[in-house]
């Protein structure tokens, strides 16, 4: 089966039409540098890659699939009218993994080596020993979203030897893991955690879910290593945790809100290693995977075959 697709940014390749077209014959693939610029092609569209802004969605009266540029999109992606909409929806999930399991690997080892206390104290050129390393085969690492970037982070904790227990509503299996409990048995978990590692996706179920009664159940030696989404925590409450030893310390890649305001506590707090939402960049075969996943859902789509990373729009991922 034909059909007509319209690329929107961000994120396209230039050769994404000819690449779709040689996987389907006969498809119409058009790409745009914006939204506005493709709005008389919509009314014939079958799909759309990209963002679509709801103004635009509704002139899309044929349309019956998007795909989304990236893993996790929030609320202002998922519209109403798109989530009430019969258009299935799929995402880039799966091309990350290894890039993001290694940014909070890379968490987990500047805290078990110290690196939070030495690099303060190189900057002061003091040379003091002090504290102690952590052993990571006696610590345990909660994992708090075991989809790609969860099992691969729990793969990695693993060969560090340290005891993984994962927390996910939707996975059930995972090799990697020593336990797996589903979203209710997170509070269960934490006490247990040396570790806190959250890979969850930001969706309405996940927005906030560490705020401060969360933090009273870890122990004050516990880190927590967020690589996902930043409102999936509650920054004020981290800050308090923080400051009241509640934890240990925090490693962050993402925060609430981005970009952090130069003023804000978390800059200068001792026990908190901050990278500016950069987990990804460098990611290995960026252009090959996300390729491959639009060439084969767009031949699956003109099959009517079951698509890849299919999205429950009403949870967002």
């Amino acid at each position: 089966m034909s059909f007509r697709m319209v690329l929107l940014p961000p994120y396209t390749e230039p050769d994404w039409p000819e690449r779709i077209a040689e996987a389907v014959p006969g498809a119409v693939v058009e790409l745009f540098d914006s939204p506005e610029a493709a709005a008389g092609s919509l009314p014939e569209a079958d799909a759309v890659y990209g963002t679509l802004p709801p103004e635009l969605f509704a002139t899309a009266t044929k349309l019956r699939w998007i795909a989304a540029p990236l893993a996790g999109l929030g609320p202002e992606w998922f519209h109403p009218a798109l989530v009430a909409s019969d258009v299935v929806v799929t995402n880039m999930r799966g091309i990350y993994n290894e890039s993001l399991a290694g940014h909070l690997m890379g968490f987990v080892l500047a805290f078990a080596r110290r690196f939070d206390v030495f690099w303060p104290r190189q900057q002061a050129r003091e040379w003091k020993r002090g504290p102690q390393m952590i052993d990571l085969p006696s610590t345990t690492a909660v994992i708090v979203g075991v989809g790609g970037s969860g099992a691969e982070a729990a793969r990695l904790c693993r060969a560090f030897g340290m005891y993984t227990i994962g927390v996910d509503p939707r996975t059930t299996e995972c090799e990697h893991l020593d336990e797996l409990v589903g979203n209710e048995g997170l509070d269960a978990v934490l006490p247990r955690a040396d570790f806190v590692l959250i890979t969850a996706p930001e969706a309405p179920s996940t927005i906030g879910m560490f705020h401060r009664g969360r933090f009273e159940l870890m122990k004050p030696t516990a880190y927590v290593c967020n690589i996902a989404r930043g409102k999936l925590v509650v920054t004020d409450d981290l800050v308090a945790a923080l400051q009241e030893g509640l934890i240990a310390g925090a490693g962050l890649d993402v925060v609430d809100p981005e970009p952090l305001p130069a003023d804000h506590p978390l800059w200068t707090m001792p026990g908190v290693i901050l990278t500016p939402h950069v987990a990804i960049a460098g990611a290995p075969g960026w252009y090959e995977r996300r390729t491959a996943i639009i060439v084969e859902n767009a031949r699956r789509f003109a099959a009517g075959e079951p698509l890849m990373n299919l999205v429950d729009k009403t949870n967002w991922f």
